[in-house]
Protein backbone atom coordinates (compact mmCIF):
# COMPACT_ATOMS: atom_id res chain seq x y z
CA UNK A 1 0.00 0.00 0.00
CA UNK A 2 1.68 3.60 -1.12
CA UNK A 3 1.69 6.07 1.54
CA UNK A 4 0.54 8.67 -1.05
CA UNK A 5 -2.19 8.64 -4.19
CA UNK A 6 -0.93 6.55 -7.72
CA UNK A 7 -0.04 9.14 -9.80
CA UNK A 8 0.45 8.91 -13.54
CA UNK A 9 2.34 10.87 -15.04
CA UNK A 10 2.25 9.87 -18.50
CA UNK A 11 -1.37 8.91 -18.93
CA UNK A 12 -1.90 7.95 -22.94
CA UNK A 13 -4.38 10.85 -23.72
CA UNK A 14 -3.87 10.92 -27.44
CA UNK A 15 -5.02 7.17 -27.95
CA UNK A 16 -7.96 7.89 -25.99
CA UNK A 17 -11.11 6.23 -27.98
CA UNK A 18 -13.61 9.34 -28.56
CA UNK A 19 -17.38 9.32 -28.07
CA UNK A 20 -19.28 10.48 -31.04
CA UNK A 21 -22.17 13.37 -31.01
CA UNK A 22 -24.43 11.18 -31.71
CA UNK A 23 -23.92 9.14 -28.62
CA UNK A 24 -23.62 11.83 -26.54
CA UNK A 25 -27.23 12.78 -27.50
CA UNK A 26 -28.61 9.37 -27.09
CA UNK A 27 -27.00 9.31 -23.38
CA UNK A 28 -28.82 12.74 -22.78
CA UNK A 29 -31.94 11.15 -23.90
CA UNK A 30 -31.54 8.39 -21.61
CA UNK A 31 -31.21 10.76 -18.58
CA UNK A 32 -34.93 12.06 -19.34
CA UNK A 33 -35.64 8.80 -19.77
CA UNK A 34 -36.83 9.06 -23.78
CA UNK A 35 -35.65 6.62 -26.21
CA UNK A 36 -34.25 3.05 -25.76
CA UNK A 37 -31.03 1.92 -25.87
CA UNK A 38 -29.24 -1.63 -26.36
CA UNK A 39 -27.10 -3.41 -24.01
CA UNK A 40 -24.24 -2.81 -26.47
CA UNK A 41 -24.53 0.52 -26.52
CA UNK A 42 -25.15 1.08 -22.48
CA UNK A 43 -21.99 -1.58 -22.12
CA UNK A 44 -20.10 1.17 -24.42
CA UNK A 45 -21.10 4.03 -22.09
CA UNK A 46 -20.07 1.91 -18.97
CA UNK A 47 -16.60 1.63 -20.40
CA UNK A 48 -16.32 5.40 -21.36
CA UNK A 49 -17.47 6.27 -17.94
CA UNK A 50 -14.84 3.27 -16.64
CA UNK A 51 -12.26 5.24 -19.17
CA UNK A 52 -13.27 8.67 -17.65
CA UNK A 53 -13.01 7.56 -13.70
CA UNK A 54 -10.01 5.96 -13.95
CA UNK A 55 -8.21 8.51 -15.56
CA UNK A 56 -9.29 11.06 -12.82
CA UNK A 57 -8.35 8.30 -10.72
CA UNK A 58 -5.01 8.29 -11.57
CA UNK A 59 -4.53 12.08 -12.83
CA UNK A 60 -1.35 13.94 -12.23
CA UNK A 61 -3.85 17.13 -11.56
CA UNK A 62 -3.52 15.95 -7.62
CA UNK A 63 -4.76 19.00 -4.93
CA UNK A 64 -2.65 19.49 -1.89
CA UNK A 65 -4.82 17.19 0.57
CA UNK A 66 -4.32 13.97 -0.87
CA UNK A 67 -7.76 12.33 -0.96
CA UNK A 68 -8.72 15.35 -3.38
CA UNK A 69 -8.58 14.71 -7.02
CA UNK A 70 -8.93 16.81 -10.23
CA UNK A 71 -12.79 16.26 -11.14
CA UNK A 72 -13.40 13.44 -14.00
CA UNK A 73 -14.82 15.67 -17.49
CA UNK A 74 -18.31 14.51 -17.28
CA UNK A 75 -20.23 14.91 -13.61
CA UNK A 76 -22.39 11.82 -14.39
CA UNK A 77 -20.45 9.03 -14.32
CA UNK A 78 -21.32 5.61 -13.51
CA UNK A 79 -18.49 4.12 -12.62
CA UNK A 80 -16.41 6.39 -9.13
CA UNK A 81 -13.28 8.07 -8.82
CA UNK A 82 -11.56 6.28 -6.88
CA UNK A 83 -7.81 7.37 -4.85
CA UNK A 84 -5.79 4.49 -5.84
CA UNK A 85 -2.99 3.41 -3.39
CA UNK A 86 -2.79 0.22 -4.49
CA UNK A 87 -3.93 -1.66 -7.86
CA UNK A 88 -6.52 -3.77 -6.08
CA UNK A 89 -8.50 -0.09 -5.68
CA UNK A 90 -9.26 -0.45 -9.11
CA UNK A 91 -10.16 -4.01 -8.92
CA UNK A 92 -13.64 -2.92 -10.90
CA UNK A 93 -11.43 -2.42 -14.15
CA UNK A 94 -9.67 -5.75 -13.61
CA UNK A 95 -12.62 -7.47 -13.67
CA UNK A 96 -14.59 -5.54 -16.71
CA UNK A 97 -11.07 -6.11 -18.83
CA UNK A 98 -11.84 -10.03 -19.74
CA UNK A 99 -15.36 -9.34 -20.43
CA UNK A 100 -15.52 -6.93 -22.99
CA UNK A 101 -16.33 -8.65 -26.10
CA UNK A 102 -14.40 -7.92 -29.39
CA UNK A 103 -17.23 -5.38 -30.29
CA UNK A 104 -15.52 -2.95 -28.09
CA UNK A 105 -11.89 -3.55 -29.13
CA UNK A 106 -10.64 -0.26 -28.62
CA UNK A 107 -11.92 0.78 -25.62
CA UNK A 108 -10.55 -2.80 -24.09
CA UNK A 109 -7.15 -1.90 -25.66
CA UNK A 110 -7.09 1.48 -24.13
CA UNK A 111 -8.58 0.05 -20.45
CA UNK A 112 -5.53 -1.93 -20.38
CA UNK A 113 -3.31 0.34 -21.66
CA UNK A 114 -3.87 2.56 -18.73
CA UNK A 115 -3.86 -0.49 -16.40
CA UNK A 116 -0.53 -0.94 -18.06
CA UNK A 117 0.93 2.56 -17.13
CA UNK A 118 -1.00 2.37 -13.27
CA UNK A 119 1.09 -1.26 -12.76
CA UNK A 120 4.18 0.09 -14.25
CA UNK A 121 4.34 3.20 -11.82
CA UNK A 122 3.10 1.39 -8.66
CA UNK A 123 6.01 -1.00 -9.60
CA UNK A 124 8.40 1.73 -9.91
CA UNK A 125 7.26 3.14 -6.25
CA UNK A 126 7.34 -0.09 -4.64
CA UNK A 127 10.81 -0.55 -5.46
CA UNK A 128 11.89 3.11 -4.56
CA UNK A 129 9.91 1.40 -1.23
CA UNK A 130 11.76 -1.06 -0.72
CA UNK A 131 15.11 -0.40 -2.45
CA UNK A 132 14.99 -3.23 -4.18
CA UNK A 133 13.40 -4.77 -7.74
CA UNK A 134 9.68 -5.18 -7.48
CA UNK A 135 8.14 -7.89 -9.23
CA UNK A 136 4.65 -8.95 -9.48
CA UNK A 137 5.73 -12.51 -10.93
CA UNK A 138 7.79 -13.07 -7.42
CA UNK A 139 4.89 -11.96 -5.65
CA UNK A 140 2.44 -13.96 -7.29
CA UNK A 141 4.92 -17.33 -6.80
CA UNK A 142 4.76 -17.10 -3.29
CA UNK A 143 1.37 -16.45 -2.46
CA UNK A 144 0.76 -19.81 -4.90
CA UNK A 145 3.86 -21.77 -3.33
CA UNK A 146 2.10 -20.26 0.26
CA UNK A 147 -1.21 -21.69 -0.56
CA UNK A 148 -0.25 -25.07 -1.82
CA UNK A 149 1.62 -25.38 1.06
CA UNK A 150 -1.13 -25.41 2.93
CA UNK A 151 -3.50 -27.20 0.66
CA UNK A 152 -1.20 -29.88 0.96
CA UNK A 153 -1.85 -30.59 4.79
CA UNK A 154 -5.78 -29.81 4.56
CA UNK A 155 -6.65 -33.42 4.94
CA UNK A 156 -4.73 -33.44 8.69
CA UNK A 157 -6.90 -31.05 9.70
CA UNK A 158 -9.64 -32.75 11.69
CA UNK A 159 -10.41 -29.64 13.92
CA UNK A 160 -13.92 -27.64 12.42
CA UNK A 161 -12.07 -24.23 13.67
CA UNK A 162 -8.64 -25.48 12.30
CA UNK A 163 -9.73 -26.35 9.25
CA UNK A 164 -12.01 -23.12 8.58
CA UNK A 165 -8.95 -21.03 9.24
CA UNK A 166 -6.56 -23.16 7.20
CA UNK A 167 -9.23 -22.77 4.24
CA UNK A 168 -9.32 -19.35 4.82
CA UNK A 169 -5.73 -18.93 4.53
CA UNK A 170 -5.49 -21.16 1.80
CA UNK A 171 -7.83 -19.00 -0.11
CA UNK A 172 -6.62 -15.52 0.91
CA UNK A 173 -3.34 -16.84 -0.52
CA UNK A 174 -4.42 -17.90 -4.09
CA UNK A 175 -6.56 -14.83 -4.35
CA UNK A 176 -3.64 -12.32 -3.62
CA UNK A 177 -1.59 -15.27 -6.12
CA UNK A 178 -4.20 -14.77 -8.64
CA UNK A 179 -4.12 -11.22 -8.49
CA UNK A 180 -0.26 -10.46 -8.57
CA UNK A 181 0.08 -13.20 -11.51
CA UNK A 182 -2.66 -11.29 -13.54
CA UNK A 183 -0.60 -7.95 -12.77
CA UNK A 184 2.52 -9.04 -13.82
CA UNK A 185 1.16 -9.79 -17.18
CA UNK A 186 -0.78 -6.65 -17.47
CA UNK A 187 2.40 -4.83 -16.63
CA UNK A 188 4.15 -7.09 -19.60
CA UNK A 189 6.82 -8.17 -16.79
CA UNK A 190 8.94 -10.61 -18.98
CA UNK A 191 7.93 -13.61 -16.98
CA UNK A 192 11.06 -16.24 -16.49
CA UNK A 193 10.60 -18.99 -19.57
CA UNK A 194 10.31 -22.22 -16.90
CA UNK A 195 7.67 -20.39 -14.80
CA UNK A 196 4.34 -22.12 -13.91
CA UNK A 197 2.52 -19.45 -12.73
CA UNK A 198 -0.65 -20.61 -15.18
CA UNK A 199 -0.76 -23.68 -14.08
CA UNK A 200 -0.48 -22.65 -10.70
CA UNK A 201 -2.96 -19.91 -11.45
CA UNK A 202 -5.04 -22.30 -12.76
CA UNK A 203 -4.91 -24.86 -9.88
CA UNK A 204 -5.58 -21.60 -7.20
CA UNK A 205 -8.93 -20.64 -9.29
CA UNK A 206 -9.97 -24.27 -9.85
CA UNK A 207 -9.36 -24.75 -5.54
CA UNK A 208 -11.53 -21.40 -4.63
CA UNK A 209 -14.43 -22.54 -6.48
CA UNK A 210 -14.51 -25.26 -4.13
CA UNK A 211 -14.49 -23.69 -1.31
CA UNK A 212 -18.51 -22.89 -0.45
CA UNK A 213 -19.73 -20.11 1.17
CA UNK A 214 -20.06 -21.73 4.75
CA UNK A 215 -16.51 -22.28 4.79
CA UNK A 216 -16.61 -26.10 3.43
CA UNK A 217 -14.66 -27.85 1.06
CA UNK A 218 -16.86 -29.00 -1.73
CA UNK A 219 -15.36 -32.22 -3.94
CA UNK A 220 -16.39 -30.31 -6.97
CA UNK A 221 -16.23 -26.47 -7.52
CA UNK A 222 -18.73 -25.02 -8.26
CA UNK A 223 -19.27 -24.00 -12.04
CA UNK A 224 -20.86 -20.80 -11.32
CA UNK A 225 -18.17 -19.73 -9.42
CA UNK A 226 -15.08 -20.58 -12.06
CA UNK A 227 -14.13 -18.72 -14.56
CA UNK A 228 -14.88 -19.12 -18.34
CA UNK A 229 -12.65 -20.86 -20.73
CA UNK A 230 -12.75 -18.09 -22.95
CA UNK A 231 -11.22 -16.00 -19.31
CA UNK A 232 -8.59 -18.33 -19.06
CA UNK A 233 -8.02 -17.87 -22.33
CA UNK A 234 -7.46 -14.52 -21.82
CA UNK A 235 -4.24 -15.14 -19.57
CA UNK A 236 -3.06 -17.44 -21.72
CA UNK A 237 -2.71 -15.13 -24.84
CA UNK A 238 -1.21 -12.52 -22.74
CA UNK A 239 1.27 -14.98 -20.79
CA UNK A 240 4.07 -14.77 -23.39
CA UNK A 241 5.93 -17.91 -21.83
CA UNK A 242 3.05 -20.44 -22.09
CA UNK A 243 2.62 -18.58 -25.76
CA UNK A 244 6.12 -19.34 -26.57
CA UNK A 245 6.34 -23.15 -24.99
CA UNK A 246 2.95 -23.99 -26.10
CA UNK A 247 4.61 -23.72 -29.56
CA UNK A 248 7.22 -25.76 -29.21
CA UNK A 249 6.59 -28.73 -26.96
CA UNK A 250 3.64 -30.88 -27.68
CA UNK A 251 3.38 -32.58 -23.92
CA UNK A 252 2.60 -28.15 -22.76
CA UNK A 253 -0.12 -28.57 -25.62
CA UNK A 254 -1.68 -31.75 -23.73
CA UNK A 255 -1.23 -30.21 -20.46
CA UNK A 256 -2.52 -26.45 -21.65
CA UNK A 257 -5.42 -28.44 -23.51
CA UNK A 258 -6.68 -29.96 -20.90
CA UNK A 259 -6.25 -27.19 -18.08
CA UNK A 260 -8.58 -25.12 -20.24
CA UNK A 261 -11.32 -27.60 -21.03
CA UNK A 262 -11.92 -28.47 -17.02
CA UNK A 263 -13.43 -25.21 -17.48
CA UNK A 264 -16.72 -24.21 -18.42
CA UNK A 265 -17.24 -23.05 -22.33
CA UNK A 266 -18.83 -19.65 -22.23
Amino acid sequence: MLGNPLVVPNLPTHKLPKETFGSRVKRFLARMNLGSQSAETRLRWKLYDTIQATMASLSPAVTLVAEKRAPAKSKKLSVPIVVVRHPYHLRHVFEMLPNIPDTHSAERRFLELLMTRALKRYGEQMALIKGSPFSFEHEAREYFFAGFRLEKQIKKVNSPDERFAALQAIHTSYFHGRNYYYFALLRREKLAPDNKLFMLFARAVYFMARVDWNGELLDKPNPRMLPSRDDMLFFVERDKSVVTRYRTDQDFQRQVKAVLEAFPAS
